[in-house]
């Protein structure tokens, strides 16, 4: 498993998210773990991308969105986020 430091989008309006956000990579599954909480996965083999957290924090969507802008997928919304069934 690799592991590393996520960092804002281009049209996020900061530099860093200070380590408080890392993706976690085994074959083709990433996790993006926001503070201590694995919050989303993407499956890059089969383009799934799923929510495992059931919270929402203005800050985690910020990684949330630097996280789909890796995989070229769409920035979410919060209403986006919270129709999103959490998976566990």
């Amino acid at each position: 498993m690799t592991i590393t430091t996520l960092n804002p989008a281009w049209f996020q309006n900061q530099k860093s998210f200070y380590g408080k956000a890392h993706v976690m990579r085994l074959g083709s599954k990433y996790w993006l773990k926001s503070y201590d909480t694995v919050v989303c996965t993407y499956d890059e083999e089969t383009c799934e991308f799923e929510r495992t957290w059931s919270g929402y924090s203005v800050t985690t969507m910020r990684h949330v969105n630097a996280f789909c802008n890796l995989f070229g997928l769409p920035r979410m919304s919060k209403a986006e986020w919270l129709r999103l069934e959490a998976q566990q």
